[in-house]
């Protein structure tokens, strides 16, 4: 048996080198992967390579977590929303995409619903520019109250498990809600695009480095009809609710023309006492007054949602004064009654300050 062998995970080929570890192990470890190897001779994009200072159930959990660090790691800047998700798919290749925190219910969720769909993740559905879905067929991560770390058992290997279709797409996305009081009967409700941005962003892997990440998100929820939130208590009751949902025909792909790469940079001169907008990776128009910008952070992105005359302050806020952001707001929202329209200016620019959204130059003495 050979101590190397390949793994497809989001469209990324990772080679597993487990030669620090004995035959019992490797064959554990290929088992293991089973849903997820790759027959014969493919081009590696990274390499993983196998624990040596742990025990095998151990270096066996790891492995999970390696492969997909090294697979996200090598897809950050592509075209790709990467959603910390379980999916499952039809037969003519439409997935449904369950998004939620870890230990929350993917992998329960992937189960049970494996039984009537075929398994296509329960980490990570990588979706692309056309709506075209590439699995990650990881083995799950269950835990047993037995054992110390968690146990990675290949689906096929509980239930046989199907075949994946040829092509897969996304046709719904679903924002998993979980709770012990939660409804006896599943609920859906459907989610505003700023609310699903709210959710999802979080849990969306190498976020700010996605080129124009918002106006692909959009354009994925637009496509498939919006996202949902799925609110239960036990997940034998949601079969039906997921029948439907996975039954809807997806639309195609269309971008929209983004807000303006302008918008989403910063003043090269600002002048002195003016506003210009902090850096943004992205700026998307909710087409409902609102206005939603992408930030980079520490956790990898920070989706704020502008509102009121917010997004006509940031909108304006290109290195210029007070009275000439005034003038774009008053243009846009009229004049205001009973308020002094310069104050409420300058107090709204002011959060936005506060909020990191914001520069202000201050004037030079």
């Amino acid at each position: 048996m050979s101590d190397r062998f390949l793994v497809s995970a989001v469209g990324a080929v990772i080679a597993v080198d487990s030669a620090s570890r004995g035959g019992s192990f490797q064959r554990r470890a290929r088992d293991a992967w089973s849903d997820a190897l790759i027959d014969g001779e493919a081009d590696e994009d990274a390499v993983v390579t196998v624990r040596d200072t742990v025990s095998d159930d151990e270096a066996l959990s790891l492995l999970s977590t390696d492969i997909t660090l090294a697979a996200l790691s090598h897809r950050q800047g592509d075209q790709l929303w990467m959603l910390h998700a379980a999916g499952l798919a039809e037969e003519s290749g439409r997935v449904v995409v369950l998004s939620a925190a870890s230990g929350t219910g993917k992998t329960t969720a992937a189960r049970h619903l494996s039984r009537d769909y075929a398994y296509v993740s329960d980490e990570t559905i990588a979706i692309d520019g056309t709506g075209a879905v590439l699995p990650y067929r990881k083995p799950l991560s269950i835990i047993d109250p037995q054992a110390a770390h968690k146990v990675q058992t290949a689906l096929s290997s509980i239930d046989g498990g199907r075949a994946l279709p040829a092509s897969l797409r996304v046709a719904k996305i679903v924002v998993l809600d979980r709770s012990p009081d939660g409804p006896l009967e599943p609920v859906l409700e459907e989610l505003d695009t700023a609310t699903a941005l709210e959710l999802l962003a979080p849990q969306t892997s190498y976020l700010a480095h996605i080129p124009e990440p918002l106006q692909l998100i959009d354009a994925l929820l637009t496509a498939t009809g919006g996202a949902v939130r799925l609110r239960y208590r036990e997940i034998s009751t949601v079969d039906a609710a997921i029948g439907t949902l996975i039954a809807t025909e997806p639309a195609a792909v269309s971008r929209i023309s983004p807000v303006g790469a302008a918008n989403t940079a910063p003043a090269i001169a600002p002048r002195e006492g003016g506003f210009a907008r902090a850096d943004a990776v992205d700026a998307l128009d909710l087409r409902d007054g609102r206005l939603a910008v992408l930030r980079r952070s520490r956790e990898g992105g920070l989706v704020s949602i502008l509102d009121g005359i917010g997004p006509a302050i940031w909108g304006a806020a290109n290195a210029t004064g007070l009275d000439e952001i005034v003038r774009a707001v008053v243009a846009a929202h009229g004049t205001p009654d009973r308020v002094d329209a310069a104050q409420a200016v300058a107090s709204a620019a002011q959060h936005l300050v506060d909020e990191g959204l914001l520069q202000r130059f201050p004037a030079q003495a």
